[in-house]
């Protein structure tokens, strides 16, 4: 008996995790590989950083050493380039001791503004406004890599250090280097409004972006925790589909052998009332016979009490609460094939006795049915989930707007091992129906008169002594 256990026992199926432990397995397979992928993100950040202030640098010495005229303009631009240039590697160095890392960030984006800011002195101060646009380049990064508080700091500290300069120049603290246009309060004018336009709209696209990020990343996040779920989901509707089928076969067959045990019985009261006078031989192999029969019928007694379902929690069971999974379940493959989902199950209808997995797991399987249906149709894709107080307790009825159920196939659709699709196994309604008669209630099929197919499943509504779960036996 113990090898015809080990032979019946269901194996897990390749691929599929245990019930309850995707997600841990996934959250343990996940933890480690977090702190480095923050590490390297940040790495190229900086790495993006620096080589974006040294290509400025070396395009401002470049363009200064063509085009600049007089002396001491073009020191002064060289020699903020060139600090510019300096100061990446106290940069990286401050960066790798990995502290206040952020007001790092917010340090060298103030001083390459005032770098630019010193740049544009030396290009003549209000003499060179037509050149203000420069300072966009360090707003305009910061939003894109930085963040969009730093990028309004960035703008309105480059607006105030230039009108800075341009203070010093007009009360001759500091000398201009070049005499300026004279629209030039114009033009700075001009360029400082493009400038602060042109930053706060970059501000405003990186909160944009950022918050397009995030709705991204709980979007995954809840894909991960819906395939998470579905893991779970599906290894107990394999583990529930094993039990059934071996279930099915073990009562047919015990059926079967019964009667011809019974024959056998039969034949041999028989023999030893037949009236002849039987030797004692005779009566001996009739005698081994009769224990060679009861020992087949005590092996399937305990062939079949494997074969029965195991002992389940029932609890009184909200139904609003568990169409509300199954919709958070099946919303990403629902939506991936354009079928709309509408739940309208009221939270004011009377509690079922079950199992909350047994009734998500039936939910499921006929959503899942509705589903395959309206993958490939034309039209309205609709799936609903409709909840209604009966006379009888509490019904959910699953409806599509598909095909329907062809007249001849309709009173087979729960029988198993029927289907009409290529490569299914025509367990799934098998499945779904002997859970439902496993809870007491009834699971039935009917097409709609607006198209499409309608399964209903009828419970019956918990009794008010119920309100503390009971374990109870589901019925063989």
């Amino acid at each position: 008996m113990d090898q015809m256990a080990t032979a019946m026992r269901t194996p897990r199926p390749p691929g599929v995790a245990a019930p309850g432990s995707g997600r841990a397995r996934v959250s343990a397979e996940r933890a480690p590989t977090q702190p480095s992928a923050k590490a390297e993100r940040r790495q190229a950040r900086l790495r993006q950083e620096l080589g974006t202030r040294m290509g400025v640098a070396a395009l401002v010495l470049v363009f200064n050493e063509l085009f600049t005229l007089g002396d001491e303009t073009g020191s002064v631009i060289r020699l903020t380039a060139l600090i510019g240039l300096g100061l990446n590697l106290p940069y990286l160095l401050a960066v790798r001791t990995g502290r206040a890392l952020r007001a790092q960030a917010y340090l060298r984006t103030l001083v390459d503004v005032a770098l630019l800011t010193g740049g544009l002195y030396g290009a003549g101060g209000l003499g060179a406004a037509q050149y203000i646009g420069i300072h966009a380049i360090v707003p305009v990064y910061t939003a894109i890599v930085f963040s969009s508080r730093a990028c309004r700091l960035a703008v309105v500290f480059a607006t105030a250090s230039y009108l800075a300069v341009v203070a010093l120049q007009l009360a001759g603290v500091l000398p201009f280097l070049r005499p300026p246009l004279p629209d030039a309060w114009l033009i700075a004018a001009f360029n400082l409004l493009a400038l602060n336009l042109l930053g706060w709209l970059a501000a405003l696209l990186a909160d944009a972006y950022r918050g397009s990020r995030q709705r991204l990343a709980a979007l995954y996040a809840e894909l991960e925790r819906a395939h998470d779920e579905s893991l779970r989901v599906n290894a107990q509707i394999q583990l529930a589909s094993h039990r059934y089928v071996l279930s099915e076969v073990v009562t047919g067959v015990t059926h079967e052998v019964r009667d011809a045990l019974q024959g056998s019985f039969g034949h041999l009261w028989l023999a030893r009332h037949s009236g002849s006078t039987l030797s004692a031989e005779t009566l001996e192999h009739l005698s081994q016979a009769e224990q060679a029969c009861e020992r087949a019928m005590r092996i399937m007694s305990t062939t079949l009490d494997l074969a029965r379902r195991p002992t389940v929690e029932r609890e009184p069971v909200v139904l609003a609460e568990i169409a509300r999974r199954v919709a958070t379940l099946k919303a990403v493959e629902l939506r991936r094939d354009r079928i709309e989902l509408h739940v309208e199950v009221p939270a004011t209808l009377p509690r079922v006795p079950a199992a909350p997995f047994q009734l998500q797991q039936v939910l499921v399987n006929l959503v899942a049915n509705a589903q395959d249906e309206l993958r490939g149709a034309v039209g309205r894709r609709e799936i609903a989930i409709v909840g209604k107080e009966t006379a009888d307790g509490v019904a959910l009825e699953v409806r599509d707007t598909g095909g329907g159920i062809l007249p001849n196939q309709l009173p087979h659709v729960f029988e198993p091992f029927y289907t009409t699709r290529s490569g299914a196994s025509g367990l799934g309604l098998a499945i779904t129906a002997g859970v439902v008669e496993s809870l007491g209630g009834r699971l039935t099929a009917e097409n709609r008169r607006e198209g499409g197919a309608l399964f209903r499943l009828t419970l019956p509504a918990a009794a008010p002594a119920s309100l503390v779960p009971t374990r109870l036996t589901a019925p063989s």
